[in-house]
């Protein structure tokens, strides 16, 4: 198990998490579980695998890194297999899950064939003592693409703040967002507790400062100054939040 500098929890994502009431250790791992190999390599889905799995695969196209020497090593086999694959997904009579899981046996099949590298260990440690398990799916796109474990997570925290989409959807300059797509998607699959009286009188008076600000806000058109002007009052509120607990 990975025991040095453990990966660190981004400010923003912390304020998203805490402003859902959503534990971030579940976010993480939930957001790990549906990065799926499979969908790496068919388009037909649009739910949470799909938008966990394109967070990952936008990430390694944008850092341009060269393929594993695994994936060279390995490649007549691994394409043999992943042909397989590509035929599942042409099979319109089946749901997405069902493919999924007929793909499960290849997947791992390409799995025990391929040298871990970039994934050797399965279990991963944040800050805060936070442990997460990594799929196998997760391993083997880390391996695929040559990537890190701590490198696919630090980017997925990195997409998801509050304040950017509100300054972003306030100047109808919509960016595509994969992992911010998931956080959004992934909120109801959540057991959300009942918040504490503290927390409620918390909640409403956020909300009615959060819609002033968004008037207040209507006649500023420059992006960086309505994104710190939100990041204000969610790091505000985030502060209200821990002491009130």
């Amino acid at each position: 198990m990975k025991t040095t500098s453990p990966l660190p929890i981004p400010l923003d994502f912390k304020i998203a998490c805490a402003t859902y009431q959503l534990s971030i250790p579940e976010v993480l791992q939930f957001f790990i579980d549906h990065v799926s190999f499979y969908d790496s390599l068919s388009q037909k889905s649009d739910d949470l695998f799909r938008a966990a799995t394109n967070t990952l695969l936008h990430y390694s196209v944008s850092i341009h890194r060269e393929s594993s020497t695994s994936l060279h090593k390995y490649r007549l086999v691994i394409l043999k297999y992943i042909q397989e694959m590509i035929k599942i997904a042409t099979i319109s009579k089946q749901t997405q899950s069902k493919k999924r899981k007929r793909a499960a046996l290849l997947v791992k099949r390409v799995y025990e064939i391929i040298d871990r590298t970039k994934a050797q260990n399965t279990k991963l440690i944040l800050e805060e003592g936070i442990v997460l398990q990594l799929s196998m799916d997760f391993c083997l796109l880390c391996e695929i693409h040559n990537c890190a474990a701590e490198e696919y997570l630090e980017y997925f925290m990195s997409k998801i703040s509050l304040p950017v989409t509100h300054a972003q959807v306030g100047l109808n300059c919509i960016v595509e967002n994969q992992a911010m797509g998931f956080f959004y998607k992934s909120l109801d699959s959540f057991k959300v507790s009942d918040a504490n009286s503290a927390h409620r009188n918390l909640q409403v008076l956020f909300i009615d400062k959060i819609q002033e600000l968004h008037l207040q806000l209507f006649i500023i058109r420059n992006f960086e100054k309505r994104v710190e002007k939100y990041q204000e009052l969610y790091q505000d509120y985030y502060q209200k939040l821990l002491e009130s607990k």
